[in-house]
């Protein structure tokens, strides 16, 4: 049984102060478009710890985690169940996006977790003004035996749904956007990314996570080889995170 430590919520900010604080910091960023400093991306970034903290998302002990790895920490972004969460880390997203100017037709939000986040994400990308619309989709995690059997869902074009269109248009290709809650190898975004090639003109360009645990692994050298280094050759699709442990979180510890 691991030993958890859990953090008191009285030391963080109230309900109604966090959603002061986000409407103040998001005005300003909205307004400061050429802030060259990110000053206010930076403290948005600090409230959006604090909701972890406050809502216990982040909780320090001693974990194993689905890769079977060991964690002194364990990061859950299934117990953000409220709003102010959901627009503090949509709104960082879609900033990044813009910011980054990466190009899509569609955002994926990765069955669970980022489905929510890929939802709202779309919202705040909308009301931006950059965009007449937004699209987005999400995987199945089990193929159904029944109705629409597809793995990924959204109203996508005939050509890039057919199953008997195997030459690549570029004209026709979409852009996705993968959205997760947070990369520790690469394991889940590789499952997404294996589905999309049943849709030939469907091209990754870009996966954006929440959090970016860091993990690593030892070279002959006893040199770090960072799985975010790994997977982005591998895969020569860049990805991009909101916070970091190596910069966000083990500060904390």
């Amino acid at each position: 049984m691991e030993e958890v430590k859990s953090m008191n919520q009285t030391n963080y900010l109230s309900d109604e102060d966090l959603h002061k604080k986000y409407i103040q910091l998001r005005e300003c960023i909205e307004l400061e478009k050429d802030d060259m400093n990110n000053c206010h991306v930076k403290e948005m970034k600090k409230l959006l710890i604090t909701a972890l903290l406050k809502y216990n998302a982040i909780k320090f002990g001693d974990f194993i985690l689905k890769s079977k790895r060991k964690s002194k920490y364990f990061f859950s972004s299934g117990v953000l169940n409220n709003i102010v969460s959901a627009h503090i880390i949509s709104f960082l997203i879609s900033h990044l996006i813009l910011k980054e100017k990466i190009p899509f037709d569609y955002l994926l939000g990765a069955s669970y977790k980022g489905i929510p986040i890929a939802t709202l994400t779309s919202h705040f990308l909308f009301r931006s003004n950059k965009f007449a619309n937004v699209f987005y989709l999400y995987d199945r995690k089990e193929k159904k035996d029944y109705g629409d059997k597809t793995l990924i869902v959204g109203n996508l074009d005939e050509a890039v749904n057919s199953e008997v269109h195997n030459a690549k248009d570029d004209e026709s290709e979409k852009k996705v956007i993968i959205i997760d809650d947070v990369f520790t190898c690469g394991t889940a975004l590789t499952e997404i990314i294996n589905k999309l090639k049943s849709y030939p003109n469907l091209r990754v360009v870009a996966l954006i996570v929440l959090l970016n645990r860091n993990e690593y692994e030892l070279n002959e050298q006893n040199e770090k080889v960072y799985f975010k280094d790994l997977f982005e050759q591998k895969l020569n699709v860049p990805l991009y995170s909101i916070l970091s442990y190596n910069e966000d979180l083990e500060p904390l510890m």
